[in-house]
Parts: structure tokens; C-alpha cells; sequence
């Protein structure tokens, strides 16, 4: 997903070959992978469902040549989301984890923000629905809703619980609550 040639490979004999609905499952997507996760989401109307588990922060190479992230009609600065640290064979080798939490929730809100069911473009502010509860958080227009959920799963210095869900009208009932 990483190369604009696999992106339109998949498009081509994917996206536009399939009626749909196409639904998209994008679990423990490391870095980079969950803003190409959001533009397939955003860029194939066929695409009825998302489903996003992001997981690791963009590495500090995006921050230090200055780069902006784009998804859908939102854009923010790398520097604010990057970070040094990852994995290695199970072994986290970086600043301390609990350190990163802030940074992660601002990653998980930008790419939540990103997802596109209509707000911006089709739908003014006035006409969209946003609904807090507790530690949900649901956006609804005329063209679909997104949901940005916490469930707590990871524990002991484990903080990436952020769970992100779109899905284009008509809309599954039962999945947002009040639909």
C-alpha cells in the first residue's frame, strides 16, 4: 500500500472492477499505511464499510523534511504526529511508550478527521450530526457516518485503543446506536 503503483493496481482490478459493496478491514496499520488506508476509503465510492485500527506513529523522517499529511479535505503537520521508537522483534526500543499517548490520540483525531462521509464537501456544518459520548465520538451526514471509539484492550504501558469506523448510506442499522 506504501507505493502509489501498488495504490492504482489495486484500484484498477479491485475498486473499479468490483459493483461492491467493498467493505475495508485496516488492523494494526503501522505509520504511513493508515493515511492509505483512509484514501482508499475516500477514493472508492464502493467502499461501504471501514474499519481502522491504527497502530504506530509516522517515523520522524516525515517531520524532519517537513511534510503535511493530507487525507480527504483535512491536512496536518507531521511534526506534530511523528515519532522515534519502534518495535523490534517484540522489544520496544524508542522513548517511553506512556510518552507517545498524546501524540497518538492527536494521530488517531487527524485521521478520523480525514475520513470524508460528506461534511465538507456535500453537507455544511449546520446539517452534519456530531454526538460525544463518553469515549465515543459519531459524525453523521446525509451521505454517512464515522465513528471514533475507545475500548480498551491494550493495558500495562498499552494505549493504542482507538478504533475508527465509516460507512457510506444506507446505513447498517444497529452499528451506530440511534440510526
Amino acid at each position: 500500500l506504501k507505493q502509489s503503483c501498488n495504490q492504482r493496481q489495486m484500484t484498477k482490478h479491485i475498486f473499479q472492477k468490483t459493483k461492491g459493496p467493498i467493505v475495508i478491514l485496516a488492523v494494526h496499520l503501522c505509520g504511513t499505511l493508515s493515511l492509505k488506508a483512509v484514501d482508499m476509503f475516500n477514493n472508492n465510492p464502493n467502499v461501504k464499510f471501514f474499519a481502522l485500527k491504527p497502530c504506530c506513529l509516522p517515523k520522524m523522517v516525515y517531520a524532519k523534511r517537513g511534510d503535511v499529511f493530507r487525507i480527504g479535505n483535512h491536512e496536518f503537520d507531521a511534526k506534530e504526529v511523528c515519532s522515534n521508537g519502534s518495535f523490534n522483534k517484540k522489544r520496544w526500543d524508542g522513548p517511553p511508550r506512556w510518552h507517545l499517548q498524546p501524540k497518538f490520540d492527536l494521530w488517531a483525531e487527524n485521521l478520523f478527521r480525514g475520513i470524508d462521509v460528506g461534511m465538507e464537501s456535500d453537507v455544511s456544518k449546520e446539517d452534519a450530526k456530531t454526538q460525544h459520548n463518553g469515549r465515543r465520538v459519531v459524525v453523521a451526514s446525509e451521505n454517512g457516518t464515522k465513528a471514533k471509539d475507545e475500548i480498551t484492550i491494550q493495558v500495562d504501558g498499552g494505549f493504542q485503543n482507538t478504533y475508527i469506523f465509516a460507512e457510506r448510506r444506507p446505513i447498517t442499522s444497529g452499528i451506530w446506536g440511534d440510526e
